[in-house]
């Protein structure tokens, strides 16, 4: 439930944070603060912003970095498949197969943790180079070709590796939610009796969390997920003349919800074809 609850969309979160806070700020009665609960949220808030900020922008500029690699590595897959079918077509299939093989197994891991256990997996697409006799001179520029991707498609793994680790330390979580519950608790203090009061009150509890959930999301490359991590290697499934594929661990999660007719799933190490009328 709760691994469901994380990959919910930023939006969905804060409606349900929302609620839970209109529920309380309507429940809990007003009361003389013992404390000058106002100049104590002042404080608490600047400090809560600019730590959220800080963190929050360099988990951005990470995550724009990973989606940077990822259409890199997957746009130098698909390059690699087409070269191979001009130019060297009696090693097509080989190749069809190992690109398939190779992400495949790179949807059993995160997208922040795959390049490891699939590096042998990923050599295996360029044994197409062995023994490859080129014809022409066009042949032997796409063979290099194909030599020089196998590089800078290993650099991006390297990097994406780097830029894929969480930023936020468990202490920079602790200091975050001692700030928001020091926030929560002083609007809580001065909220007055009428329901603007108790809405107004609900509104920025449940923004103080929200943000929380939000860096959570940016931090642990989930922010957008569908689009970068899971649609981007879909396409490489259709360039290479495979039904695009998803492990039932995604799906079962409510991470993603296929659209086409026709797909893969993995399950317990099978893959089965599903289709949808």
């Amino acid at each position: 439930m709760l691994k469901r609850f994380r990959h919910l969309s930023p939006a969905i979160k804060a409606v349900v944070v929302f609620i839970i806070f209109t529920i309380l700020a309507l429940s809990v009665p007003a009361f003389r603060a013992p404390i000058n609960a106002s100049g104590l949220l002042a404080a608490a808030a600047i400090f809560y912003s600019i730590l959220l900020g800080f963190y929050i922008a360099a988990a951005m500029s990470n995550l724009s970095r990973l989606k940077t690699l990822v259409a890199s590595e997957t746009g130098a897959l698909i390059a690699v498949f087409h070269i191979v079918q001009m130019s060297l077509p009696d090693r097509l299939e080989s190749t069809r197969e190992a690109i398939d093989t190779y992400l495949i197994k790179r949807f059993e891991y995160e997208v922040q943790n795959y390049t490891e256990p699939t590096e042998g997996d990923f050599f295996k697409i360029f044994e197409v180079l062995k023994g490859a006799e080129p014809k022409s001179t066009g042949d032997s520029s796409a063979v290099n070709y194909i030599a020089e991707a196998e590089y800078y498609i290993s650099q991006a793994r390297r990097e994406l590796t780097i830029v894929g680790a969480k930023i936020v330390t468990s202490v920079s979580w602790l200091v975050l939610i001692v700030l928001s519950m020091v926030i929560i608790v002083c609007l809580f203090l001065i909220q007055g009796t009428t329901l603007a009061s108790h809405l107004i009150t609900a509104m920025l509890a449940a923004s103080a969390i929200s943000s929380l959930f939000i860096l959570d999301d940016v931090d642990g490359n989930r922010f957008g997920e569908d689009q970068f991590a899971i649609d981007t290697y879909q396409d490489v499934f259709r360039a290479i003349g495979k039904l695009p594929y998803y492990p039932e661990l995604y799906l079962g999660a409510g991470r993603y919800e296929p659209t086409e007719p026709e797909y893969r799933i993995g399950r317990r190490g099978q893959i089965q074809i599903v289709k949808h009328s």
